[in-house]
């Protein structure tokens, strides 16, 4: 498969990077030269030239291209790169957007009869982020897979909070549990897609795949207690915040706290359930003058990834029930994630997530990266008379590199242990690391 990106800068180099690992073909075109040259030594080819000029266009070979994405950071140039790219012979186009209006079906619709096939809006990603975190406090990540029958969630174990499962083996989980699946383990800078002896150790970053139904089973076991929130205070005044507020609970009370006069006058307007007080962010008073406390969760919105990052270390001084922390700089998240301050949002990389899916979607496969780490995820449906289908898993001598963590059969979902036998028609939660998904689709077709 041919694709041609443009835009170097980190949404773009995420998602070459992901690409030349699936050994696509992929040309990044940038008129900046730094961003380009600094691409140089990964398996991807590399063009300086502009997203709107028709000869560079020509030059990085979009009329042979299988997708074209623009995700430069101007709304304007990637729609117009998008709509050259079509009419110059590219079979299907992506663009970045900045305007919720424009994520409107009818806009959809529109786009679509002038070549655009697709619109992704970050700070709309990052906002279903963000409610996802505050509505399951004590998950570090929480994602709905196959249509919301499944759920991928990530806690951190400690050995001080007493979690149950520290020092059991994977077998022995299953034995005392069995209503959910390690599907991965980050242990670490090492991730590990996890065996039935391998043993959960105080620390770990665990990845569980589980029905939503049994989602309190994960919480259990990692002995984490269940948050009730009933405010969220927003450090910031961005979009992303303002996007979030319509995923949550109408239960749910808001705060907005911007240093700028302007913008909190703007919050009021956009935002009219939420209180807006003109306060600065960076000062612990501010947020001890607000009673922040164990019902309460701080989001972390501010343009600096420091200040954001600080704000929520001193929430967690104050026992605020949870934290979440938006990182625009993709070097802070190792950072953040080490001081454990709670769910960690990168737009660049869940933009970057989401055309990949899009990107790898044929007509029975649809996969995803984790935000941060060197795994993936994907869902297959199993095809009549494929290997997968043929014998229980654990005889199916499945690579160190994959495990099958849950499955959604005539529209139940359910986990899989070793004895689980895959039946044609499965749509089935693949988790695999330093694999190819034509490897795993191999398997089901």
């Amino acid at each position: 498969m041919k694709v041609v990106i443009v835009g170097a800068a980190e949404v773009g180099t995420h998602l070459a990077k992901l690409l030349a690992r699936e050994n696509m073909d992929v040309t990044l075109v940038d008129s900046d030269p730094e961003q380009v040259g600094q691409l140089t030594f990964y398996n991807i080819m590399t063009l300086i030239g502009s997203p709107t000029s028709i000869n560079d266009l020509k030059e990085a070979g979009v009329s042979n291209a299988d997708l074209f994405i623009a995700v430069t950071p101007v709304e304007s140039i990637n729609i117009h790169a998008c709509i050259l790219a079509a009419n110059l012979g590219a079979r299907k186009t992506v663009a970045r957007v900045d305007n919720y209006e424009t994520m409107s079906e009818e806009c959809c619709e529109f786009y679509k009869k002038i070549g655009i096939n697709r619109l992704v809006y970050p700070e709309l990603l990052g906002g279903q982020a963000v409610a996802s975190a505050v509505m399951r406090p004590w998950a570090r990540v929480s994602h709905e897979l196959c249509d919301g029958h499944l759920l991928l969630l990530c806690v951190k174990v400690y050995q001080d909070k007493g979690a149950p499962i520290i020092g059991l083996s994977l077998i022995e989980i299953g034995k005392k549990y069995g209503q959910f699946h390690v599907a991965a383990i980050q242990r670490g800078e090492e991730t590990i897609i996890p065996k039935g002896t391998d043993v959960i150790l105080a620390g770990d970053l665990i990845y569980f795949i589980v029905t939503p139904e049994n989602a309190n089973y994960v919480r259990l076991a990692c002995n984490k207690r269940d948050t009730h929130i009933n405010r969220v205070v927003y450090l910031g005044g961005s979009r992303l915040g303002i996007q979030s507020t319509h995923y949550l609970p109408k239960s749910m009370s808001v705060v907005f706290v911007n240093q700028d006069r302007k913008t909190a006058e703007r919050l009021m307007e956009q935002v009219p359930k939420a209180i807006v007080i003109n306060g600065d962010t960076t000062d612990l008073d501010t947020l001890v003058d607000l009673g922040i406390g164990e019902e309460d969760a701080l989001v972390a919105l501010g343009e600096n990834s420091g200040s954001n990052v600080l704000a929520c270390l001193m929430a967690k001084q104050l026992n605020v029930g949870k934290t979440v922390v938006e990182v625009e700089d993709v070097d802070f998240i190792a950072i953040a994630d080490k001081l454990n301050i709670g769910s960690v949002i990168n737009k660049k990389q869940l933009t970057a997530s989401v055309i990949y899916r899009l990107l790898l979607k044929s007509d029975k496969t649809n996969a995803k990266t984790f935000s941060i780490y060197d795994a993936a995820v994907a869902d297959v449906v199993a095809q009549p008379g494929s290997k997968i289908t043929q014998k229980p898993v654990i005889e199916l001598g499945l690579s160190r590199n994959i495990t099958l963590g849950g499955l959604v059969r005539n529209g139940t979902g359910m986990t899989i242990t070793g004895q689980t036998q895959i039946q044609p028609g499965d749509q089935v939660v693949v988790v695999y690391q330093n694999e190819n998904i034509s490897k795993i689709e191999k398997l089901f077709s």
